[in-house]
């Protein structure tokens, strides 16, 4: 994912223009230097007992408590854990100003880190601000293979999140992870890796990827999201390794992409367990996408084959108002089980068209169930017999 602006849902539960008259603490970085020449340049120690002040505030302010870091303040730190629970019933870090990593790996210590800055068990957290962070993940791609690299932004096992306003530059890995989570609202973000970078995804993974692990993800809401160059949006991939990841009840609605890999995307693995359903693709426009709208159930990450066994289930998906164009002859891809199918797929006012002016569109459809109205590429699903029982909407005919 190469740049990605205003994430996840748009509704922000509290201003992001704070006035501080009103009972809150306020903490500035700068209370906590003792260094007064300012020699250091590393201000881990610092951030860390910026956070215990603000994280145990019991008693100091009505309001909560305030970190304000202005515009015209810079401070490199390695990577940071901010752990809970907190004395103080509501947190705020404004970042006006910008926060970076160290340059190399190596001066990043022996820690061996999944994240640069990790929130953990923490509730009721409020970041926003116009400042960045820079992660310096430019000197990680060369010299460290990817699963080793860390993700700049972790959320985990937090509660009531707003992340607001900011930009963050070249991440090693994934820019922003968030797992484990309740009530997280990411919004207004600027995300920011040359086109050539490699795997330094959005939210997750992809510009945005939706996974099912570690008790699955539900009731996620994304708008607004302008991707590319990229994979795109995608649920998944779900059931890598045999696991049993669910994922359901996903709102993606007014996203743009551009001259990403897919677009409207959903991947599982072959052999995997568990279900994707309830899943909406609303209002989406592409340009020089490569898949605009794909369901992959045989995803291997560069494998090949289909083989017998469990496969996800994918039901219920929605795929309305997409328009734009095609980089690739087949726009619609929907490569399902062949045990397992893929059902009540529902395609309406889909309006695709070549990137290249003459070149004729087509869609690749095996094992769905497809319901399409108001759709300019003809859709034809093959189907064998010992499957039409899944699909009792087909007339038995073949």
């Amino acid at each position: 994912m190469k740049c990605l602006k205003t994430l996840f849902s748009m509704i922000i539960i509290v201003s992001c223009h704070l006035e501080y008259g009103d009972g809150r603490r306020i903490l500035r970085i700068k209370d906590f230097i003792t260094d007064t020449n300012h020699k250091n340049v590393d201000y881990s120690q610092v951030f860390q007992k910026a956070w215990k002040g603000l994280c145990e505030g019991e008693g100091e302010g009505t309001g909560g408590s305030s970190l304000v870091i202005n515009e015209n303040e810079k401070y490199t730190i390695q990577p940071q854990l901010f752990e809970g629970p907190c004395v103080s019933s509501y947190i705020h870090i404004q970042i006006d100003g910008k926060i970076e990593a160290p340059k190399r790996p190596k001066q990043w210590g022996n820690k061996r880190t999944e994240s640069w800055l990790m929130f953990k068990n923490v509730e009721s957290l409020f970041i926003n601000g116009s400042g960045v962070l820079d992660p310096h993940g430019e000197t990680w791609w060369r010299s460290v293979r990817h699963s080793k690299r860390p993700r700049t932004l972790s959320f985990k096992q937090c509660t009531d999140i707003i992340y607001n306003g900011l930009t963050q530059y070249n991440s090693p890995k994934n820019h922003i992870s968030v797992y484990g989570c309740t009530n997280a609202t990411l919004s207004n973000l600027t995300l920011l890796a040359p086109e050539k970078s490699p795997n330094t995804d959005g939210i997750g993974d992809d510009c945005i990827a939706i996974t099912g692990e570690r008790g699955g993800s539900s009731d996620i809401n994304i708008t607004r999201v302008a991707c590319g160059p990229g994979h795109g949006i995608s649920i998944g991939s779900l059931g890598k390794g045999d696991i049993d990841d669910t994922v359901e009840n996903v709102i993606v609605r007014s996203c743009s992409f551009w001259g990403t890999q897919n677009g409207a995307r959903i991947k599982t693995w072959h052999g995997g367990k568990g279900l994707a359903k309830n899943i909406l693709f609303e209002n989406i426009t592409v340009t020089n996408t490569k898949y605009p709208i794909i369901i992959d159930q045989h995803y291997s990450n560069g494998g090949t084959g289909h083989v017998k066994g469990n496969a996800v289930k994918v039901s219920d998906v929605t795929f309305r108002y997409i328009e734009g164009t095609s980089a690739s002859k087949i726009a619609i891809k929907l490569d399902c089980d062949e045990n397992q199918g893929c059902h009540n797929i529902v395609m309406e006012h889909i309006k695709l068209t070549s990137a290249k002016p003459g070149k004729k569109l087509s869609a690749y459809c095996k094992f769905a169930d497809v319901k399409a109205s108001f759709v300019n590429i003809h859709i034809n699903c093959g189907l064998y017999p010992q499957l039409l029982p899944l699909f009792p909407s087909l007339p038995k005919i073949i």
